[in-house]
């Protein structure tokens, strides 16, 4: 082990005692939930199905949504696997109970501390491990190496910030993610980054959320609601963060001066935030609506509904004549998917900073779905032009067969780690 990686060990054991504490004022700010404590130290009190299990571990709602895509392909091909599915965040655990296929047990991600990770190791007892993305945890990952458990990297995506602080910690790195018997990159830039980090040819597997299955909402559940709201057309700003509700909304008035009975929806990627921006909707001169507080279709007088509620986000797209999606105005945040919306036939704009889907946006914009703009005035534009166009956007037919490719090739990979099902034939 080398130096640095033993500090981390021992400061994480020697810290692990305030972890209840650090938890605690979490509760406090209403991101941890009281009744699932335990789980965040490795106290649990859920059943480990019977059979093979996968742990399958993502940080937020976009890795999560993907690793329940991944499980459900993989139950169709092994209908004996169970998976328990671990987060980090309150709103990517509401969205697993809310679309988890049967066979999922949900638990709060442990803390990375060695006895937390190795009460949840002797639980749960994984025959395979799959995280998303960028979750490297030192402590899980040495827990699974002790067991000989496989583990693999499944979209792995990473800034060049993440790759140049590996790169300071060389030996550490290779050794961490020695864990990992399958590393699928989602782009070139990763690939070619851990690979200079690890010593080593990195595959690009490519983005596994272009194969993303996406089931659209019921058609008369939309056409209900539309037809509720009368001829209105609708804005969607969607995933937002701070900042990027104020430049919607200013854009949201520009459109307004055209079209004074358009109705604008704005899901922050954040439910918690959703009751702070009806009255940042009031100081524009706009009458807001929060969802949760009031789940009736919006009344002709209410100009901005924010729907702070989980598991709805594809009506919304569904629903809306025009879209923005967040995360790339923001400079800090990187982007959001945009394969959702343009799955359901829906052009979108976003910001310039969406260096985690950089490959994904490129490939959206040549295909004519995805613009790209900085300020309030040109999404004020973008919206007009889209409430002018009605036509069908091009077909992605092409793109999307060409997606499923790496999402067949990690399937395989995790399938590798399980071995043969019990009974089938050598």
């Amino acid at each position: 082990m080398t130096a640095s990686l033993a500090l981390y060990t021992l400061g994480t054991r020697l810290a692990e005692p305030a972890a209840l504490f650090v938890l605690e004022q979490r509760l406090k700010r209403g991101k941890e939930r009281a009744e699932r404590m335990g789980e965040r130290i490795g106290n649990i009190t859920a059943l480990r199905p019977h059979g093979p299990l996968l742990w399958m571990h993502g940080a937020s709602v976009g890795e999560s949504r993907l690793l329940i895509d991944m499980f459900a392909a993989l139950r169709a091909r092994r209908p004996e696997l169970s998976a328990v599915m671990t987060t980090q965040t309150l709103t990517s655990a509401d969205m697993i109970a809310a679309w988890a296929p049967s066979g999922v047990v949900h638990q709060m991600a442990p803390v990375d501390a060695p006895n937390a990770v190795k009460r949840f190791l002797d639980h749960w007892r994984p025959d395979a491990a799959v995280f998303a993305e960028g979750e490297i945890w030192p402590n899980m990952l040495a827990g699974l190496r002790a067991r000989g458990i496989g583990a693999a990297l499944v979209n792995a995506r990473m800034t060049d910030r993440t790759l140049r602080n590996w790169n300071a910690t060389r030996a550490s790195a290779r050794e961490i993610f020695s864990a990992f018997r399958f590393l699928g990159a989602a782009d070139a830039a990763t690939a070619n980054g851990l690979g200079e980090v690890l010593g080593r040819c990195i595959e690009v597997v490519g983005n596994l959320k272009r194969a993303s299955a996406i089931e659209p909402p019921p058609a008369e559940q939309v056409a209900a609601w539309r037809s509720f709201i009368g001829n209105r057309r609708v804005l969607l700003a969607a995933s937002t963060h701070p900042g990027e509700d104020e430049l919607a909304l200013a854009a949201f008035a520009e459109v307004r001066t055209h079209d004074p009975g358009a109705l604008l929806i704005v899901v922050p990627r954040h439910p918690e935030r959703g009751a702070a921006l009806v009255p940042l909707a009031r100081s524009c001169a706009l009458k807001g609506q929060l969802r949760s507080s009031d789940p009736s279709p919006p009344a002709p007088d209410i100009d901005v509904l924010v729907a702070d509620t989980i598991g709805e986000l594809l009506f919304w797209y569904a629903a809306a004549d025009a879209i923005y999606l967040g995360g790339a105005n923001a400079e800090d945040v990187g982007g959001h998917n945009a394969i959702e919306p343009a799955q359901l036939g829906k052009r979108v704009f976003t910001g310039p900073h969406g260096y985690n889907f950089r490959d994904t946006f490129e490939a959206l914009k040549q295909a004519g779905v995805l613009a790209i703009g900085e300020s309030a005035h040109e999404l004020a534009d973008y919206w007009l032009a889209a409430l002018a166009d009605r036509g069908p956007i091009p077909s992605l037919a092409g793109f999307f067969l060409e997606a499923r490719a790496p999402f067949e090739a990690s399937l395989e990979a995790v399938l590798a780690m399980l071995g043969p099902a019990k009974g089938a034939t050598p």
